[in-house]
């Protein structure tokens, strides 16, 4: 772990003071003719432009570049230099703080900032070695216990607590001229997602197209070796210490924020979101027009239409979907019980009704690899739920902010596993400490155009206003895309089972499910061992 993080700050270090240099690369394929080095920006990097092949010249370079350093490390070098981009989105070079004050820390530095970290880290550990995981709702109740005492302790001391509320105060009574820099910040630089039904269809067609060219096999060495962006990318949630840092505490949202911005840095455009409330007020929301080539691709059996068609998977399977057969999509309910809180302590894991509990219910609806912890990102639908996921988190934020007595960026829990503890390491984003993913900086890189609503819902086509509960529905599915005529459930059946054998991983878990799902879960066999992209 240790090693992981020298490289990847030394990689950090190199990156920020040095231009990259290299030969003139050129595209191969067949609608691949052009040379790279027109994708060059002005300090000499590589960046993606407007056209679609200049995502696939930064990753062949980027690729390149890391075999050419560090040969034995060629993937994770790759996989940092992205996340170099997606931090530095704004032209900043303030975050690499984070990443200094770590090393020093960790090198003896007697600084009263590491005295304090310290002194939080000793405070807490004497609690949480008490702390057992289990699931049990006796041991859950006991826990929190703990750690509201925890809390106290080490989390909210008083000084801190007064500083906290100082910044909160100072940021409400800002002056108008902060305001107008702040929005002029987010104008300029901050990436705004939209509900994937207010895209028009050239943004969402934007989006697939890049997210295929991701999906193909890049070569390098002069075509001696290639390798495919997607697939390094959606390994580095397969590995069991990133799992285990990413699930089950707090540290579950702001990983999976990094997460996203680092596929959008892969990109070049912005992750639309996913709100499935719109659907889970259908009274089939299998119907749902997002089930169509318009948008997700079929919902049941092998995706063989659509955006993601013939897609495989790095374990060599098709990509595969069973839609409502277990689980739950988010429901209105369900969002407006976690805006209430006002603590992230209250929305985290370990406790019950938090983001990262709900948030499974739509993994399990979806089924195929979205269901398992280890393939769910092979599915795309992933960074789109995750992406809506952020948003309420991103919602919760702004509640807490007006509160003006919580800031955000520091209120993280005292609770959970010890991969989630504050100053703990963000595997596998090298040195970056957990506590950055609640930062103000990494939040201000991202803004949510708001989700539809009664009565024009964003005026989207596939959407409408129910004014028997004031809320907007998505539309279904136009016949015959979807509807599959009359014989809909034997012709569902019979793609269902065309799927053949499966190999999952863990699957997620979720407490409740939705009344109307069927039941018919996908079988499948476990994982075999392959080596990992990451």
């Amino acid at each position: 772990m240790q090693a992981v993080a020298g490289l990847f700050f030394a990689g950090i270090v190199s990156r920020l003071f040095s231009l990259p240099t290299g030969q003139e690369q050129h595209l191969h394929g067949p609608s691949r003719n052009r040379t790279c080095q027109q994708y060059r920006g002005h300090h000499g990097h590589f960046e993606i432009f407007e056209q679609d092949d200049s995502v696939y010249c930064l990753h062949q370079h980027l690729y390149q570049s890391a075999l050419d350093t560090s040969p034995a490390n060629v993937l994770l070098v790759y996989a940092q230099e992205l996340l170099i981009i997606a931090l530095s989105r704004c032209g900043s070079r303030d975050w690499p703080h984070w990443l200094t004050e770590r090393q020093q820390c960790n090198n003896g530095s007697t600084s009263d900032r590491c005295r304090t970290k310290t002194r939080e880290i000793k405070a807490c550990e004497k609690q949480q070695a008490r702390i057992t995981e289990t699931s049990s709702n006796r041991k859950r109740k006991s826990k929190g216990r703990k750690i509201t005492k925890c809390r106290r302790k080490c989390c909210r001391s008083e000084k801190g607590s007064k500083q906290r509320k100082k910044k909160c105060e100072r940021r409400q009574k800002g002056s108008t001229d902060n305001g107008k820099k702040r929005l002029s910040k987010i104008q300029s630089c901050s990436w705004g997602r939209k509900e994937v039904r207010m895209m028009t269809r050239s943004e969402w067609k934007r989006f697939v197209d890049r997210l295929n060219i991701l999906k193909e096999s890049i070569p390098v060495r002069g075509g001696q070796e290639s390798f495919v962006p997607y697939d390094v990318i959606s390994d580095l949630h397969r590995n069991n210490v990133t799992i285990n840092t990413a699930h089950g505490g707090p540290n579950f949202l702001g990983w999976h924020r990094v997460y996203l911005l680092l596929l959008e840095a892969a990109l070049g455009v912005s992750i639309p979101y996913w709100d499935s409330r719109l659907d889970h007020d259908m009274s089939d929301p299998t119907d749902s027009v997002v089930w169509t080539n318009d948008f997700f691709g079929p919902g049941f059996g092998v995706e063989d239409t659509g955006p993601f068609a013939n897609w495989i998977t790095p374990d060599n399977e098709s990509l595969v979907r069973n839609i409502g057969n277990n689980g739950s999509l988010m429901s209105a309910d369900m969002v407006d019980t976690l805006l209430r809180y006002t603590r992230h302590d209250q929305a985290v894991e370990p406790t019950i009704n938090s983001i990262e509990d709900i948030h499974e219910g739509p993994h399990r609806w979806v089924d195929g690899q979205l269901s398992s912890l280890e393939t769910a990102p092979q599915d795309p639908v992933f960074f789109l739920h995750h992406s809506f996921v952020d948003y309420i988190w991103y919602l919760l934020r702004e509640n807490m902010r007006k509160g003006g007595d919580i800031d955000p960026a520091f209120d993280y829990p005292c609770k959970g596993p010890r991969a989630h503890e504050r100053y703990a390491t963000m595997f596998p984003f090298g040195s970056l400490p957990n506590l950055y993913g609640y930062s103000d900086h990494l939040e201000s890189l991202t803004h949510y155009i708001p989700s539809p609503a009664c009565p024009d819902c964003g005026q989207s086509p596939y959407l409408y206003c129910d004014e028997g509960i004031r809320r907007c529905k998505s539309k279904a599915a136009r016949p015959p895309a979807h509807s599959l005529g009359s014989d809909k459930k034997v012709k569902t059946r019979y793609r269902i089972r065309a799927i053949g054998i499966l190999h999952l991983g863990r699957k997620f878990g979720h407490h409740k499910a939705d009344v109307r799902t069927r039941g018919d879960t996908l079988t499948f066999l476990p994982l075999t061992n392959r080596g990992l992209f990451l």
